[in-house]
């Protein structure tokens, strides 16, 4: 067994950022990820094939293949929604890219040194950069930007282009891998085939690899302890003949990215085992305020159904756009809510008809049955995703040693309904009938489902009111209370100790940055941030 200086649990935006940094600085690092490397033109397209890739976990029975794409992790009250393979929830994501902001952080009780020492600033900064952020241009193109727009200016707002983690012309992206542009098929959020989305596969872990990095995959991480010279990792090879075969891995640093559910039920568990932890291990859970809804009997076709690449849509269909190309803020002094638009899988838009037979709505689901997916009824139906905030009141606990969601309360959380409340006048001021999260109903699981997890093992000043330093080191209660086990980091959404009221992933990927300038500093070494050489797109993160 090779030995490492460091091992990097995850591979999404929080591990992507510890593995190129920490490589950077000379260290000898290992990436351990539970998925597989999934290229341009291995993301499943038919519903068939996104079900064999998908697999259950939390409370729901056991099912699916462990290194598969998407996940759901069946909690009481909440359902998350996720993906692991290498580039982690980048892989699935809508990519849009917002800054947080900085004073409401502070003001739901963020650690102070984060806020105020500037380095998370520049951590948004190299963020931004290396994940080649741009809007998409020539919005106008698209059918369902002008739809958002019309919904803005009904209520008297505007609608905004953020940018996003996707290219929209060829060429090199930061890490140096050759990229291609968009196609605008709207299959962002089902993995892009196309090969232009900026994941972090090919920016940050494609710089580790460049930079002497070890990528494990189809690698499941099973407990991590104590060590004489560090930490101890147990892994389980879930590939081919060595399935079932754990191994033991030692370092120095032992950083824990493997997403809020993954890095808690890591920790977790360590505590069952023994290490000495925060008691608020597993607390202040968030879900970013998500929700989903959707808009249908618009006025004019928004055709928000994704094609696909290669297309599965009929010739001659409209090209559809981003998954998420728009935002209308309706933030106010109750708090932040911004609306994006979305596309629908056609696995999720086949289910339209389904849905209005169990409401007993004939008429309808036979008029989408007779039209198909790309039809006219269909093509002025827009999905809209809400991200708000919340009180971060859930909890994160193991019940059959897997991590679920505890937050039976959060579909009747007064901000909740109050977003949703908004949402809904919005679409009928555009002429558009509301109909909230279908997942909600008794036949599709009854559970809301959410994308943004963040939270459980939350950010304090000290480990009375935290789990981990402001650093991203974890307290040990033993030392005092702002004593920290030495090596052991939180680089994820895990560490958020509550909603951030944006889309996370910005804010995710500069707290990692910000721990890792102050772990170069910690250990006396140049971290340089400068471009790497040029590679071609099927050769990254190898």
């Amino acid at each position: 067994m090779p030995a490492y200086d460091a091992v990097v649990i995850g591979s999404g935006y929080g591990g992507g950022v510890a593995a190129s940094r920490l490589a950077r600085m000379g260290l000898r690092v290992a990436i351990l990820e539970q998925g597989r490397l999934w290229r341009p033109g291995d993301f499943p397209i038919t519903a068939k094939a996104r079900r064999k890739t998908t697999r259950l976990t939390g409370r729901a029975p056991r099912l699916g293949d462990p290194t598969g794409l998407y996940y759901l992790s069946v909690g009481k009250g909440l359902t998350v929604f996720g993906a692991s393979g290498l580039g982690g929830g980048s892989l699935i994501n809508a990519g849009v890219v917002l800054r947080p902001d900085l004073n409401r952080l502070r003001k739901a009780g963020w650690p102070e040194a984060v806020i105020g020492d500037g380095l998370l600033r520049e951590g948004l900064s190299r963020a931004e950069t290396m994940l080649g952020v741009a809007p998409v241009p020539h919005p106008q193109r698209f059918a369902k930007y002008a739809g958002m727009r019309r919904a803005a200016e009904a209520v008297g707002c505007k609608v905004q282009l953020p940018p996003m983690t996707i290219s929209h012309r060829p060429g090199p992206n930061a890490a140096g891998v050759m990229q291609y542009a968009c196609k605008y098929c709207g299959d962002c959020w089902s993995g892009c085939n196309v090969g232009a989305k900026n994941t972090v596969g090919i920016t940050y872990i494609a710089d580790a690899v460049d930079h002497g990095a070890t990528v494990l995959c189809e690698s499941r991480v099973q407990m991590i302890s104590k060590a004489a010279n560090g930490w101890a990792v147990v892994v389980q090879d879930l590939s081919g003949e060595n399935a079932c075969a754990p191994r033991r891995i030692e370092a120095p640093i032992v950083v824990l990215a493997a997403g809020t559910l993954g890095t808690t039920e890591l920790l977790l568990r360590a505590q069952e085992h023994g290490l000495k932890l925060s008691t608020k291990l597993g607390e202040n859970f968030s879900a970013n305020g998500d929700d989903l809804v959707i808009a249908s009997g618009l006025d004019e076709p928004v055709n928000a159904i994704a094609t696909g690449f290669p297309s599965q849509a009929p010739r001659g269909a409209a090209t559809v756009g981003p998954h998420s190309m728009a935002l209308i803020d309706l933030g106010d002094e109750d708090g932040p809510l911004w609306i994006h638009d979305g596309t629908m899988l056609t696995v999720m838009a086949g289910l339209a008809p389904v849905k209005n037979l169990l409401q007993l709505n004939i008429t309808r689901a036979r008029k989408l049955l007779k039209d198909g997916i790309y039809g006219n009824e269909m093509s002025r139906t827009q999905l809209l995703y809400v991200v708000a905030h919340d009180d971060a009141s859930g909890r994160l606990k193991l019940q059959n040693d897997r991590v679920i969601v505890d937050w039976p309360g959060y579909s009747s959380a007064p901000e909740r309904q109050r977003a949703e409340q908004k949402v809904k006048a919005l679409i009928e001021g555009v002429g558009g009938v509301f109909s909230p999260n279908p997942f909600t109903m008794r036949a599709f699981g009854g559970n809301r489902i959410i994308a943004h997890p963040l939270g459980g093992c939350g950010m304090g000043d000290t480990v009375e009111n935290g789990v981990v330093a402001h650093d991203g080191r974890v307290f040990d209660p033993a030392k005092g209370p702002t004593g920290v086990h030495d090596g052991l980091y939180v680089c994820d959404g895990a560490a958020a100790p509550s909603a951030i009221g944006v889309s996370p992933l910005l804010t995710i990927t500069a707290l990692a940055e910000r721990a890792m300038i102050l772990v170069a500093e910690r250990l006396q070494r140049k971290l340089d941030v400068t471009s790497a050489p040029l590679r071609p797109l099927r050769d990254a993160a190898m």
